[in-house]
């Protein structure tokens, strides 16, 4: 059965109460025609049940905007969302194009500051992979299982000649009965020599959802963050908390290490009472062990970052000496998996 706004409806009913399901729920693919975005495609995915958010098969298949029963979660920074055209891969350019969006995928041989790699190629900041077009994209909705199913699929490539050939093949699937979405990527090292590679889900939050009312909670085990920079040394008491946006505020960084479930699930819970909203985010931590916190509240850069990662965004070649950057031998896959869920308070 499927459940939609407190009621449970069996596929016959849906057959009887509507002709056509995309009434209620489905995907709509469109392309982005004004600004930097143009030319960019998009999947629209609606759940029916107050899920609302946009795929990039551009970009990854990254989630740009997301809203819960009308209210905006996510983060779009002043850059817009801007097509892979837009995107040149050259020393300062990322912060001409940094989306935010509900999610950016960094990596996947860069995280954190660019920098030059051993054999004198630029690596950009937060890697490539989030800037490549899908070489293959598709997506279905139908009722699968006992319930109504929307799942995009894509296969994205991060390549150099005579380097690397790492494939992204990722999932991400929402129910109609469940206000969840869930993502599954699989990377696979198609070389013949082993490498080895960096990943961080750059999961970005801003206003209305983003406000001085919102709670965070990260299972921390009562262990305080570890501060990356100066301001976030100094707030190491008010790491989990908003205030409203003061001009010219420094950000903050912290680096997490939760506490898993028995099934080496971690959550963390962003809360927010004067919404009566609440997301949460879950990975396996298995290839994930570290939690970086981004907190801005900055006016006019008023944003959230959580981002499970295998690294501390330093940068390759500090993430090698460091020990950090995940060895992938020649034909083997790592799978991840993680989920965004919104829910009432």
């Amino acid at each position: 059965m499927v459940k939609l706004l407190g009621k449970d409806y069996s596929k016959e009913d849906f057959r009887r109460y509507c002709v056509n399901i995309s009434q209620v729920a489905g995907i709509t693919e469109t392309v982005y025609q004004d600004g930097r975005a143009r030319g960019m495609r998009a999947l629209r995915v609606r759940n029916g049940s107050g899920l609302d958010y946009t795929l990039l098969p551009d970009r990854c298949m990254d989630i740009a905007q997301l809203s819960f029963r009308g209210v905006n979660i996510g983060l779009l920074t002043r850059n817009g969302l801007c097509a892979p055209q837009q995107t040149a891969p050259v020393p300062g350019e990322f912060d001409r194009y940094f989306s935010g969006g509900m999610l950016t995928t960094c990596g996947l041989k860069n995280c954190g500051p660019e920098e030059t790699d051993e054999y004198g190629r630029f690596a950009h900041t937060h890697g490539r992979i989030n800037t490549l077009p899908c070489e293959q994209s598709w997506h279905y909705s139908r009722f699968s299982g006992g319930d109504y199913v929307l799942c995009a699929h894509a296969v994205t490539r991060d390549t150099a000649l005579e380097g690397y050939n790492l494939s992204l093949t990722r999932e991400i699937s929402t129910q109609m009965s469940e206000n969840e979405l869930k993502i599954t990527d699989e990377i696979e090292n198609c070389d013949y020599n082993d490498t080895d590679y960096l990943i961080l889900y750059h999961f970005n939050f801003g206003f209305p959802f983003l406000s001085e009312d919102l709670q965070v909670r990260i299972p921390t085990g009562g262990r305080r963050p570890r501060p990356r920079n100066e301001d976030a040394r100094r707030t190491l008491d008010v790491w989990d908390r908003f205030e409203p946006p003061a001009d010219n505020a420094a950000e903050s960084v912290y680096f997490h290490s939760p506490e898993p479930d028995r099934d080496g699930t971690c959550t963390v819970r962003l809360e927010n009472p004067g919404l009566k909203i609440g997301v949460a985010v879950s990975y396996e931590t298995e290839h994930l062990p570290v939690l970086t916190q981004w907190r801005c509240t900055r006016s006019g850069e008023y944003a959230l970052g959580i981002e499970p990662s295998n690294n501390e965004i330093s940068g390759m070649q500090n993430e090698r000496h460091e020990g950090r950057s995940m060895p992938i031998p020649a034909g083997s896959r790592h799978r991840f998996r993680l989920a965004l869920r919104c829910y009432d308070l």
